[in-house]
Parts: C-alpha cells; sequence; structure tokens
C-alpha cells in the first residue's frame, strides 16, 4: 500500500485531505445509521492522520492548497497497532 518511513510526505497529507473533503459531499444523501457512523469514523481517522502530521483541512474555497498548518502548534501522537 505505501513505503514505510520515517516521515509522512507533504503529498500523502495533501491526497488524505482530498479525501477528508470529499466526506463533505455525503452530507444529503441517504445512507443507514450504522454507514454514516461508520463513514464519519473514517473521516475521523483520516483527519488524525493530517493533524498529527502538524497540519489541519483546508475548507475554504479560494486557493487551491488542501492543507493549511496548525498555528496552535498542536501535533496529536498517535500510534496505531495492528
Amino acid at each position: 500500500m505505501s513505503n514505510l518511513a520515517d516521515k509522512t510526505e507533504y503529498r500523502v497529507l495533501s491526497i488524505i485531505a482530498r479525501m477528508v473533503k470529499d466526506f463533505e459531499r455525503l452530507h444529503c444523501l441517504d445512507m443507514t445509521a450504522t454507514d454514516d457512523w461508520d463513514a464519519t469514523a473514517a473521516r475521523n481517522l483520516l483527519e488524525d492522520i493530517i493533524q498529527a502530521n502538524g497540519y489541519k483541512v483546508n475548507y475554504e474555497q479560494k486557493g487551491n492548497r488542501p492543507l493549511l498548518k496548525n498555528d496552535d502548534g498542536h501535533k496529536a501522537n498517535h500510534n496505531y497497532t495492528r
């Protein structure tokens, strides 16, 4: 799926940010409660990856930058295991 590295590339975070923004298109569509719950959980996990790397999703229509640097210095420290 990916090459494991010590640091996640900006390009990866940019792709994930676009995926997160695509979830916004689901709000006016019909879904079961279970599917909505799972979709929300997936979106939150993707957004956590972005935040853990010191960025946040740019929801502004202006510009084409999908990510903004997190100003508050918040850098989550996630530790996922499989």
